[in-house]
C-alpha cells in the first residue's frame, strides 16, 4: 500500500525530498526484514540439525538417558568435526608449497561453531532434547525432522557441570532446565 503511494511515475525526485527520505525508509525496512527472516531461518535450520544429530545417536532400545550419558553424548557432539579437520590438515600438510591452504573457510567455520557450542555448553548450557524423560524421547523418535514440528518436542538447558560455576550447581537437578516451546511459533516459511 505504501510502495504504491510512493510510487514517483518515472520521475526524478530530489534526494532531499520528504518522498526520497520515505522511499529510503521502506528500503532500509524491507532490508531489515530480510535479514531478520534469515538470521531466522539460520536460528531454527541450526538447532534443528542439533535435534536431528542426537535423534541419530539414540538407539532403538533406549527409552530415556541418565545425565551421565547425556553429558558424554554432548562431548561426542562438539567432537563430530573432529574426522573432518583431521582431514583438512592432512590435505594441508601434503600440499605445503600452496600459499594459501585448502579449505581455510570451512576450517575457520567449523572452528566458530565448535568454540560457540562449547562456550554454550560451559556458561549458559545447550540446547537439546530432553532424553530423561520417556515420553520426551518416544515424541523425539516420532518427529519427521521439520521445523514446523519442532515447538512439539521437549527441549532443555544442559550445562556442564565443572567447578567453575558461579552458581552453586551440587545437585544434578540444576544442571537440567526444562525449555516449554509450546507457545512458540515457528512458522512454514521458514523451511
Amino acid at each position: 500500500s505504501k510502495d504504491k503511494k510512493l510510487k514517483t511515475g518515472g520521475k526524478l525526485i530530489h534526494p532531499s525530498s520528504r518522498k526520497a527520505k520515505q522511499i529510503s525508509r521502506l528500503e532500509c525496512h524491507a532490508g531489515r526484514v530480510v535479514k531478520k527472516r534469515q538470521n531466522t531461518k539460520a536460528k531454527y535450520n541450526n538447532l534443528r540439525d542439533r535435534i536431528q544429530w542426537f535423534k541419530d545417536q539414540l538407539n532403538e532400545t533406549q527409552t530415556h538417558l541418565s545425565q551421565q550419558e547425556i553429558h558424554e553424548l554432548i562431548q561426542r557432539y562438539l567432537q563430530r568435526f573432529q574426522d573432518e579437520l583431521e582431514q583438512i590438515e592432512l590435505k594441508n600438510q601434503i600440499g605445503q608449497r600452496q600459499k594459501t591452504p585448502q579449505y581455510a573457510s570451512r576450517k575457520a567455520l567449523i572452528e566458530t561453531t565448535i568454540n560457540t557450542e562449547r562456550h554454550e555448553y560451559e556458561t549458559n548450557g545447550i540446547e537439546i532434547p530432553n532424553l530423561t524423560r520417556i515420553d520426551a524421547v518416544k515424541e523425539l523418535r516420532n518427529w519427521d525432522g521439520s521445523i514446523r514440528l519442532m515447538p512439539r518436542l521437549k527441549l532443555c538447558l544442559i550445562k556442564h557441570n565443572n567447578s567453575t560455576s558461579n552458581k552453586n550447581d551440587d545437585d544434578d537437578d540444576n544442571q537440567i532446565v526444562s525449555i516449554d516451546n509450546e507457545n512458540e511459533s515457528m512458522d512454514s516459511d521458514v523451511e
